[in-house]
């Protein structure tokens, strides 16, 4: 699967967030932002072709964003609200998500690399073209998802939630879970190890014969 690489400049300007940002329009544009802490009045916000490397987005509300053609590289967003956002040729790189919120939100031509993302929510999302590879995602919330040609590498799933998502087509065998919660009825198709499928069929509750 091909993912659009985000488009950036090579040789962006650098700058703090308060130099960078501008209140009025919500706007951050073609800069290179690195440390510092990121603020907003919590409306939406629209972030293109930036670079941000260890910025603090903890708790950075801004439902109904879009952020396009941007990196964040070492940065935090615990608890940061993205609901309802679009973000489009992203990268996600060793960043902090514990419990930031993206559900509602469309999500196309994204990757997720060696991020911790426990409890983060991406429920009722529209996923597509999307790379999760070697993430923290234990008690994640994929519930009532949209997935088209998104790949799960080696992640930690652990107790994470895709009830009511169809799985077809969803390559299951490197991710690493004791518990996964699905829906039985959309999991034709899933592809799984043999472990997995055991575990499946007792978490369903049918009897297996050793």
């Amino acid at each position: 699967m091909k993912i659009q690489q985000p488009k950036i400049g090579k040789a962006l300007p650098g700058a703090d967030w308060e130099e960078a940002f501008d209140l009025d329009e919500g706007t951050v544009h073609s800069v290179c932002i690195e440390g510092g802490t990121a603020f907003s009045d919590g409306g939406r916000v629209r972030l293109d072709g930036a670079e941000f490397r260890k910025v603090d987005f903890r708790g950075f509300e801004a439902p109904g964003s879009e952020v396009l053609d941007s990196v964040f590289d070492g940065c935090d967003l615990s608890n940061a609200d993205f609901s309802r956002s679009s973000l489009h040729r992203c990268v996600f790189r060793r960043v902090k998500l514990t419990g930031a919120v993206f559900s509602e939100s469309s999500l196309r031509d994204v990757r997720f690399e060696h991020c911790a993302g426990r409890y983060a929510s991406f429920n009722f999302s529209k996923i597509e073209r999307v790379r999760f590879d070697d993430n923290e995602l234990a008690s994640a919330d994929f519930v009532g998802c949209e997935l088209k040609g998104v790949e799960f590498g080696k992640n930690q799933l652990d107790d994470a939630s895709f009830l009511d998502t169809d799985l077809a087509g969803i390559d299951l065998t490197r991710a690493e879970y004791a518990n996964l919660t699905v829906s039985p009825q959309l999991l034709a198709g899933c592809r799984v190890t043999r472990d997995q499928a055991v575990g499946f069929a007792r978490t369903f509750g049918l009897e297996i014969e050793e």
